[in-house]
């Protein structure tokens, strides 16, 4: 749409030091498409248009104020335009502003259902000197020791919002301070990971205390970490409940410790099966010899044992050597389990022997010619 075809700002808002933006409404996303004076001047626009808002929008409770919460969306929740609305005005590098304003609908030729103009007039900017993302003013020696913090702070509302964060914090994540205040904390998580955890926020939320627990994160280069997070519940200045959550990075003790683990399963394996076949081993198979025969007793079951032999298996050895007797033992164990229903077990007895136990099948007798 071009400038003749769209809304002008009321320029008589300018003599009442009143602030006018115009905002379009594509399908219900918010697009700045003009503004008067006084807005241009205490709202610091350069007059480019259309754009998206130079500014971030914070409401009354100082949450983040996009999406469908966005002001210029008011005329779509509320009929009444008289009505004036408490908003903060975030800009870059810049302090918040605090702003009284009304939504109106505009007329504009080729409105439509799913695009239409509204009007903001703000009628009262005022610096807010109470910055949300930072601690209270008159806690100047908490503030510091947060800030002094080996480990990482930070502060996250009921939203899943950052609302503070400390010097170790950002270093850690690779974040400047404000590329983090204000920013959902699932922008420290990977992908796979968000949707779960803000479920599990919105769920415990206030009523977690004294939690400890290990988080898989993403730094801003995308390095995965892992942090412990130790958090627990306090109140902001206005009393509205937030979670205070301490960060330490233990991703190399969690390499050792997965080390570790997979080093216990190597030995519990080690322990119980036969590390050229894979299969259990002799000490093994007699506990499970003990107690497929229990079993057999306790349910009325016949338990078949057979034990097999490699005949002449010396021979390849001292022929072809123990390299090929080794393939010989595999294929064979290979050969043989394959053979067999998933409730037997085969079991490498001890050299070219091996022992299988068949629940429930008829004992048999092998007779030499």
């Amino acid at each position: 749409m071009s400038r003749q075809e769209r809304p002008s700002a009321p320029d008589g808002l300018d003599t009442l030091d009143i602030a006018a933006l115009i905002y379009r409404l594509d399908n219900g996303v918010p697009i700045l498409v003009d503004a008067n004076a006084t807005a241009k001047r205490q709202l610091r626009l350069d007059g480019r248009f259309p754009m998206a808002d130079p500014w971030q929008w914070l409401n009354a409770g100082r949450h983040p104020a996009a999406g469908r919460d966005h002001p210029a969306l008011l005329s779509v929740a509320y009929d009444d335009s008289r009505q004036w609305h408490s908003f903060y005005i975030r800009q870059h590098r810049q302090p918040p502003l605090a702003v009284k304003l009304k939504v109106s609908s505009l007329e504009a030729p080729g409105d439509t259902e799913s695009s239409r103009h509204v009007l903001i007039a703000i009628g009262e900017v005022a610096a807010d000197d109470a910055e949300p993302s930072l601690l209270p003013q008159h806690q100047p020696q908490l503030r510091q020791i947060l800030e002094n913090l080996p480990m990482g702070v930070c502060t996250i509302d009921a939203g899943g919002y950052l609302r503070q964060v400390n010097r170790a914090f950002c270093e850690f994540f690779g974040y400047a301070e404000s590329e983090l205040l204000n920013a959902h904390f699932r922008k420290l998580l990977p992908p796979q990971s968000r949707q779960a955890a803000e479920k599990r926020h919105a769920a415990s939320f206030p009523h977690a205390l004294n939690r400890r627990h290990s988080l898989e994160v993403r730094l801003h280069d995308g390095t995965p970490r892992t942090v412990m997070l130790e958090d627990t519940v306090s109140r902001d200045e206005r009393g509205n409940p937030q979670r205070v959550a301490f960060l330490v990075d233990i991703t190399q003790r969690r390499d050792v410790e997965r080390r570790l683990e997979e080093k216990n399963r190597r030995l519990e394996y080690l322990a119980t099966r036969d590390d050229l076949t894979g299969l259990h081993n002799r000490r093994m198979g007699g506990e499970l010899l003990e107690q497929a025969l229990e079993r057999g007793k306790r349910v009325g079951d016949k338990v078949a044992v057979a034990m097999l032999d490699l005949d002449h298996f010396k021979a390849i050895n001292d022929r072809y050597g123990h390299a090929v007797g080794d393939t010989v033992l595999k294929e064979f164990s290979h050969f043989v389990a394959g053979a067999l229903r998933s409730s037997d077990t085969l079991i490498r007895w001890g050299g070219e022997e091996f022992l299988m136990i068949l629940p429930g099948s008829i004992a048999f007798r092998h007779r030499r010619r």
